[in-house]
């Protein structure tokens, strides 16, 4: 089967799914039902950039392809730092992603906003089929998906679309899983990815990590309180950032038209940004992670 042919059959069986979907209504395919309507009780609060733990971008080297960061931890307990319900094996989590700074801004902004959940599926109701909704919505215009769409899933495709753009520029990097005990400094090297085209891009760089209270990968993927951090290479804000695009959702987000670019999203949204999926938790990457994934 040719891909235009698959995508084809792909976009039929996406517009049907959604003339369904308009008189069915979804649900996700984990539903609980409970007293209030529409929560299924999958989600984790996540304390976002809570000042007990200092995170500071101490260096980037592009010409290395290399970014230093660091963590002391004064919040009284131990936390354990490792993307939430990532689907990766153990071990292959990351701890904390480098990316640019507006990723990790974002990030930070769509924790402060929603609760953590894994990745929405669509279910048709009063039938059988149940299909992950994230690729299928990355296909619509952008107009359609806007109408249809919540503002989180809106905000994480700008997010997905700006760490895809960083990937290119080789901005990107993530590292492993991490337990940092009160009183404690953690101090981590994070290789970037290779650069389509060299030189390496000159956008200013982000941390963002997710962390669990708790000793092992046990609260990270259980019930352990979440908490999450962002952190901005030197020179981020940028000083005319009162005028300027602060990466945030606004109204150049998916809900306007436009064709689709390369990477699957719709026109011109306004911003840099683009996790997946997955999750910062989203995490993905070609470095065994993704953005802080929810």
């Amino acid at each position: 089967m040719s891909t235009s042919s698959a995508l084809k059959g792909f976009t039929a069986a996406t517009a049907s799914a959604l003339l369904v979907m308009g008189g069915a209504g979804i649900a996700n395919a984990q539903n609980v039902v409970t007293v209030v309507p529409g929560d299924n009780g999958d989600g984790r609060t996540v304390v976002v950039n809570n000042p007990g733990m200092d995170v500071d971008v101490v260096s980037v080297d592009r010409v290395a392809g290399t970014a230093d960061v660091t963590m002391t931890n004064n919040l009284g307990f131990t936390v354990y730092c490792e993307a939430p319900n990532a689907d990766t094996a153990s071990g292959a989590r990351p701890g904390g992603t480098i990316s640019t700074a507006p990723v990790a801004e974002m990030s930070a902004e769509y924790y402060a906003r929603f609760q953590n959940v894994k990745a929405e599926e669509l279910s048709i109701q009063n039938g059988s089929v149940t299909m992950n909704f994230w690729p299928l919505g990355q296909l619509l215009p952008q107009g359609s998906l806007g109408d249809l769409a919540s503002e989180s899933v809106q905000l994480r495709s700008q997010i997905t679309k700006a760490n895809t753009k960083a990937k290119i520029d080789g901005l990107y990097g993530t590292t492993g899983a991490f337990q940092l005990t009160n009183g404690a400094t953690v101090s981590r090297t994070i290789t970037l990815g290779q650069p389509a085209t060299n030189p390496r891009g000159e956008d200013k760089v982000g941390y963002f990590t997710m962390c669990a209270q708790g000793t092992n990968s046990a609260a990270a993927q259980g019930t352990g309180q979440l908490y999450a951090w962002s952190a901005f290479e030197e020179g981020w804000p940028p000083a005319n950032v009162g005028g300027g695009d602060t990466g945030s959702l606004g109204s150049g987000s998916l809900g306007s038209s436009g064709p689709a670019d390369d990477n699957g999203a719709g026109g011109d949204d306004g911003s840099d940004g683009d996790t997946g999926g997955d999750d910062t938790g989203d995490g993905d990457g070609d470095n065994g992670g993704e953005v802080g994934e929810g």
